[in-house]
């Protein structure tokens, strides 16, 4: 059987769903777009199987490829954190909870907590480094590369080989104001969902700062809807996610200034085991989760990105999701090994 040509209209198809997936502007508009950039995503790749249908769509979202995993922009890792709230949040509900946040006096700003990362364990676990001192000379970032000379694309837990190379980072933690107290977090686990949630309501509106505040939101939503077997439905996820994007946008208040006092040319972490650091982990873990429920994988790639580059020790298995990412999105795991989630389930929420 001859391959399917790599004009194919049913990857220009498949294309055209995953832009309408991410960008939300709906398939016509997606698909005439695809089809007006046709001969520019065919110089993406030599043939549009799975990975090429996703170099397609980096292309097409102009994706900073300073944060993108596969391909190319495997060959590069973030020197310092972008807050995902810049390029993501677009309701007036996230920009309420931003400039509220912002506002409240206690809010502080990052603090060094007086300890280090240090990525060896991962050297003895058997990761290599990446290499990082190709030349930047003009001619050779201008030189046209062979893509049959590249990298896989689906290398997995590749960026745990960028950890490895950044080597010790400085720690820090985010303000307390980010969560809340352990005596109305207490309250709130003896409460029923309804009273939980106007209590939650009524919490946000008294401690703006309190990212916690929103991440248990969003949790309650879930949780009431994996009872009643929808966790997967479009409604909850729309929900679920305007949750995590407003817990996003408070949390990544302090981010917005420099944090000073990096170990290496790296940029500092921002720990689990700190326990005011989890309000920001939690939600761009729970928006990533979201994203890759809605099929825009691609937007899911991003903010695991980010979190594994803020959170290196990775306690929530966002490396685990990020497999899910790119198996879901067609890009084929090389270990022939099966694609799980942090959950126990596969991820898609169906």
């Amino acid at each position: 059987m001859s391959s399917t040509p790599r004009t194919s209209p049913t990857h220009f198809s498949r294309i055209a769903r995953r832009l309408d997936y991410e960008t939300e502007m709906g398939y016509q508009k997606a698909l005439s777009t695809v089809q007006g950039e046709a001969d520019r995503i065919m110089q993406q790749g030599p043939r549009l199987d799975g990975a090429g249908c996703d170099m397609a769509l980096r292309f097409l979202l102009r994706q900073d490829i300073e944060y993108w995993g596969p391909g190319i922009g495997a060959h590069m890792w973030p020197q310092a954190y972008h807050p995902v709230s810049m390029t993501l949040l677009r309701s007036g509900l996230c920009r309420e909870a931003m400039e509220a946040a912002g506002r409240a006096r206690d809010q502080g700003q990052p603090e060094p907590c007086g300890s280090e990362f240090d990525p060896s364990f991962l050297a003895a676990a058997g990761v290599e480094a990446l290499d990082y001192g190709a030349s930047s000379d003009e001619e050779d970032e201008l030189e046209e590369i062979d893509p049959a000379l590249l990298e896989a694309v689906d290398e997995p837990d590749r960026w745990k080989r960028h950890v490895l190379t950044q080597g010790v980072r400085s720690a820090f933690r985010l303000p307390d104001a980010h969560l809340l107290p352990p005596a109305t977090r207490e309250g709130l686990r003896g409460l029923a969902p309804g009273e939980a949630a106007a209590r939650l309501e009524q919490l946000v509106r008294e401690q703006p700062a309190a990212a916690e505040a929103f991440v248990l939101q969003s949790d309650l939503v879930l949780a009431a809807a994996r009872e009643r077997g929808a966790e997967g439905h479009r409604g909850v996820l729309v929900e679920a996610r305007r949750w995590y994007e407003c817990a996003l946008a408070v949390a990544e208040v302090p981010l917005h200034f420099p944090m000073y006092g990096g170990a290496s040319d790296a940029g500092p972490v921002l720990l689990w085991r700190e326990e005011s650091n989890r309000p920001l982990l939690r939600a761009l873990f729970g928006l990533a989760l979201v994203a890759h429920r809605q099929k825009r994988w691609n937007t899911a790639e991003m903010i695991l990105m980010r979190l594994l580059y803020l959170d290196p020790g990775d306690e929530q298995q966002a490396g685990a999701l990020l497999r899910q990412v790119r198996a879901a999105a067609g890009i084929v795991q090389p270990d022939g090994q099966g694609v799980r989630g942090a959950n126990g389930g596969d991820g898609t929420g169906s």
